[in-house]
């Protein structure tokens, strides 16, 4: 149960500073306010994003009802699923898939040890 709990915890706090950190960026960096803008995306829509994501992972950080959890889950899944689809549609190098597919494994790895740690919260 320890390590659940460890591995869970671990994994959470990674997903949520990527997630919160990407929310950030893409406020303040150049780079990626210019690949949302090359993937035409118009600008309301990327700071619509950028809150999403900082409390997407700060609702999986902070001790709220599982269901909150789970839509903060759903919501940051969407989010990594349609920017590999979003770089597919640009044409982008391999690269630019190496934060979305870690961001995607890390999100499914706090998912199943959220549930793991607290079988109470298993559906």
């Amino acid at each position: 149960m320890q390590k659940d709990k460890i591995i869970y915890w671990i994994a959470t706090v990674a997903i949520a500073a990527i997630s919160a950190g990407g929310g950030l960026g893409l406020i303040t960096s150049p780079f990626m306010i210019s690949t949302l803008d090359q993937m035409g995306y118009p600008a309301y829509f990327r700071i619509e994003l950028a809150i999403c994501k900082i409390i997407g992972g700060i609702v999986l950080l902070v001790p709220v009802a599982v269901t909150i959890k789970e839509w903060a889950y759903a919501g940051l899944a969407i989010n990594i699923i349609s920017a590999i689809i979003a770089f597919a549609a640009i044409g982008a190098g391999a690269s630019s898939y190496g934060w979305p597919v870690i961001a995607l494994g890390l999100l499914g790895v706090s998912y199943v040890y959220l549930h793991r740690w607290k079988p109470g919260n298993a559906r």
